[in-house]
């Protein structure tokens, strides 16, 4: 949309033939160019960017309105009902913030999850969210708006989503100075499945907001260095980079981002001698303002002077005062910079800081910088396996598999690298900071996008704005049809020919032949204009079909759907037959749990439900879905994976209920049973003796009785129905004896039963999806010790801090006493792993190559 700037110059500029006279009264009485918008309507030209202005303003508004629609669809579908997981706990932490207040939120220890010791949730959860969700039920009560707490954090998602769009607006628009570029990078950002999946209605996440609030840290800094007096505006991306560590720990990524970029726009200033202290201004602001409000975030803290992960943003800053002080130097002395007295000047300085940084790190404690957090280093270092299965887990999942990153991103997933021309020439023409961040914030999230899958949510702006780069070179293309500066034929008038001699002038014409003459010329020119119109919107037709054949719209309604559902409630499968739309067993069973079970019930399960039992069903849960502790949450895999008896007498002192996930034909905790395996035989060791990997927990081919096989051809005919016949598979001995298996077989597999004075069946979902069994001859005396408030340990004596204590039981003590957490056999089980697959991966090829 920038092609009519240069029509509305050449259109403007006088005539060759025209006289000085002319000439200078047309630059003391300008008349306003005039063009045709699609060759109909005449309009002044300065109207034509308030018709691509006004376009653009229609766009954003229907996507933002089609984004907000896709995202609340699934409100009419289920209810205004919370996703499954982390959305449970946040609702009951902004339930706590709303009825205690934010001081006694950030002194709350909670004794429901992490039984028997609990967790200090102040201390460890991100508040923001809880923030957010409490003001704006508070601002909408006081507008004589009533709406349920628990409504206000089902729509938050889909609130900042739409606003989530406008700031991508803002950010494209700062880096392109292109409407068409805001605009399509807007419209790819809004509706692609790596921003749909965390901004959802009901997915009340921390992620829902930190995408807003990173983008909004992002546009004003690039926003503060417009110009050398745009400086002031980095206060205020440090107040938005505070809300964002506030709201999420990726606020670490944004940190470093930000400062990556001052220290290479530095670099970059300093080699084109452009030097301005308008950067140091703005990040030095940027950086005191975000830090201050960042350490008061309490799971932040100090970290950004003590964690390796932080101090960049801090060795950045120090960087740019040595670059200050030696411009200022070395304006004062009159060296020039590129002189062999201005580069040695600038290494004298810049290792006086070296030093001094050196010092500072010696001088520090022991234990005073922490080193990078083990999933940092796995990012980092992108290495296979860290032997911790929770970290391994959650990163497992790496999008260097190009159709993961195909799903997350569709089509902006080619644009980002097809992008990259078009943007490097257009940085190359007009170089500026802003786009300097894009492609900086581009390269970075490219490499940190192929370790995780997490990484991509934060890396979709960059990908969709690349992507819009190059709709913007074939609209920009397209726009010279649209827009014709060249007018209509008019009657040509006879004024001027007096200065014509009698030879030169053209024998009169009638009427008739004039008109004619005139009808001809503008059939012409609407004919060649047409052709021009025609072949300058091919490219982007083609671009459109090229995107529609990607089956993007398809891709997306489909991503939709699938992120839609609540989780603990979704539609029936086709491929069932049951007659129920919905199924909602998940949702039933913890329900049942909070409508037939003692107030003081303690429910053993898998730690991901922990979030549901106490939100849902408002009882203590063992673990509630945080991975904070994993030695406790191997604990709790022991007691599922253990034979039946051994897990009895543990867990008859931890628990009044079990609950299971116990469906076939959907999710199951059988289908995870080699993942709980392995965990806990990460600390205990007698789970999968002499198999860290635990690789023979789990199912396995059923054992067929060998065949009689009386010739070859009733030989062949065997085989081939052997191989014909459906695979059946059978438990492991190690499984076969479990109670999860136990728990989940007894009486629906044949010759499973399960010891009724050990644990009592109470409750099977309509569908048999959930089951719930009541532990038998509970010990009330452990249960009792734990309840106590003098069995927990307060550290300092006094603190708020006080976690609970193990039953002192000789069953669970001396489980304790053999837990070993040694991850290293775990690596090396890997690396032994790996060798075995590539060495028979060799012996196949070489067998095929014989």
């Amino acid at each position: 949309m920038g092609n009519h700037r240069k029509n509305k110059d050449r259109a403007a500029a006088p005539d060759e033939g025209a006289s000085s006279t002319q000439a200078s009264s047309t630059e003391e009485q300008p008349e306003s160019a005039e063009t045709l918008f699609l060759g109909q309507y005449q309009l002044p030209e300065e109207y034509t960017g308030l018709v691509c202005l006004s376009l653009s303003i229609a766009v954003v508004a229907g996507i933002a309105y089609l984004g907000y629609s896709l995202r609340v669809r699934n409100v009419a579908e289920f209810g205004a009902l919370l996703h499954n997981s982390d959305p449970w706990f946040n609702y009951r932490a902004t339930e706590y913030m709303s009825e205690h207040g934010w001081k006694a939120f950030f002194r709350w220890f909670d004794y429901m999850s992490w039984y028997p010791l609990g967790r200090p949730v102040g201390s460890t959860t991100y508040p923001g969210l809880q923030f957010t969700a409490v003001a704006i039920h508070r601002v909408l009560a006081a507008l004589g708006v009533r709406m349920s707490l628990s409504h206000v954090c089902v729509l938050i998602p889909a609130w900042f989503s739409v606003l989530a769009c406008l700031l991508q607006v803002l950010f494209s628009y700062e880096v392109s100075h292109s409407l068409s570029v805001s605009v399509t990078s807007t419209i790819l950002f809004t509706v692609i499945p790596a921003h749909l999946m965390r901004s959802m209605a009901g997915e009340f996440d921390n992620e829902c907001i930190a995408m807003a609030a990173m983008l909004l840290t992002f546009y004003l800094w690039v926003r503060s260095l417009r110009t050398r007096a745009s400086w002031p505006i980095g206060a205020l991306a440090g107040v938005a980079y505070g809300y964002m560590a506030a709201a999420w720990g990726g606020y670490i990524f944004v940190l470093n981002m930000v400062a990556l970029h001052a220290g290479v726009a530095a670099l970059v200033d300093w080699a084109r001698n452009t030097y301005s202290p308008s950067l140091l201004r703005s990040y030095a602001l940027f950086y005191v303002v975000g830090t201050a409000l960042a350490t008061r975030v309490p799971p932040v803290d100090m970290a950004p002077f003590r964690s390796l992960e932080l101090l960049g943003g801090l060795v950045v800053l120090l960087f740019l005062c040595g670059q200050s002080v030696c411009e200022l130097q070395r304006a004062r002395t009159g060296v020039e910079r590129f002189s062999r007295r201005g580069v040695a000047q600038l290494i004298r300085i810049y290792a006086a800081f070296f030093v001094a940084i050196v010092v500072a790190a010696l001088c520090a404690p022991a234990g005073f910088i922490k080193p990078l957090s083990i999933q940092a280093d796995k990012l980092i270092r992108n290495v296979p396996h860290t032997g911790n299965p929770l970290v391994d887990v959650m990163l497992a999942e790496d999008a260097s598999n190009l159709l993961v990153a195909w799903r997350l991103l569709l089509f902006p997933f080619f644009g980002w690298m097809i992008g990259l021309t078009p943007f490097l020439s257009s940085m190359t023409e007009h170089y500026t900071h802003a786009k300097c961040f894009l492609l900086l914030y581009g390269v970075v999230g490219l490499y940190f996008s192929t370790c995780t899958v997490r990484m991509i949510v934060m890396v979709a702006p960059a990908a969709c704005v690349f992507t819009a780069f190059v709709f913007q070179w074939v609209l920009n293309f397209a726009q010279a049809g649209l827009f014709w500066t060249e007018m209509p034929p008019e009657e040509e008038r006879n004024e001027g020919d007096a200065a014509r001699t009698e030879k030169d002038r053209p024998p009169p014409q009638t009427a008739e032949a004039q008109e004619a003459a005139l009808r001809k010329k503008k059939e012409e020119w609407t004919s060649k204009n047409t052709k021009k119109f025609m072949v300058r919107v091919l490219p982007l037709m083609a671009l459109l079909f090229l995107v529609r054949l990607s089956g993007f719209v398809e891709d997306v309604n489909e991503t939709a759907d699938q992120f839609s559902a609540p989780g603990i409630v979704f539609h029936n499968h086709p491929s069932t037959d049951w007659k129920d739309d919905t199924i909602d067993d998940y949702y039933k069973g913890f329900v049942w749990l909070r409508e037939h079970t003692p107030e003081d019930a303690r429910v053993l399960a898998w730690f991901d439900y922990g979030y549901q039992i106490t939100g849902i069903g408002n009882r203590t849960s063992l673990a509630d879905g945080n991975t904070w502790n994993y030695e406790h949450i191997a604990t709790i895999g022991k007691m599922l994976t253990s034979p039946v008896a051994e897990a009895h007498s543990l867990v008859r002192h931890m628990a009044d209920y079990v609950f299971i996930f116990a469906g076939d034909t959907f999710f199951s905790d059988l289908d995870r049973s080699p993942l709980l395996a392995r965990m806990a035989n990460s600390v205990y060791h007698d789970i999968c003796p002499n198999d860290p990997l635990c690789r023979h927990f789990g199912f396995q081919k059923k054992q067929k009785a060998a065949l009689k096989r009386r010739s070859r051809l009733l030989q062949h005919s065997e085989l081939q129905a052997e191989d014909e016949a459906p695979v059946e598979y059978e438990p492991s001995p190690l499984l076969a004896r479990s109670l999860l298996y136990h728990l989940h077989a007894n009486g629906t597999t044949e010759g499973v039963s399960l010891d009724a004075s050990m644990f009592q069946h109470v409750f099977t979902s309509i569908h048999g999806l959930v089951r719930i069994y009541k532990v038998m001859n509970v010990s009330r005396e452990s249960k009792r010790w734990v309840a106590d408030p003098a069995n927990r340990v307060c550290n300092p004596p006094g603190s708020w801090i006080c976690p609970g204590q193990y039953p002192p039981a000789k069953e669970i003590q001396a489980m304790l006493a053999h837990q070993h957490s040694n991850f290293q056999d775990l690596v090396d089980a890997y690396e032994e792993a790996a060798m075995e697959e590539m060495l028979d991966d060799e012996y196949a090829r070489g067998g095929d190559d014989m």
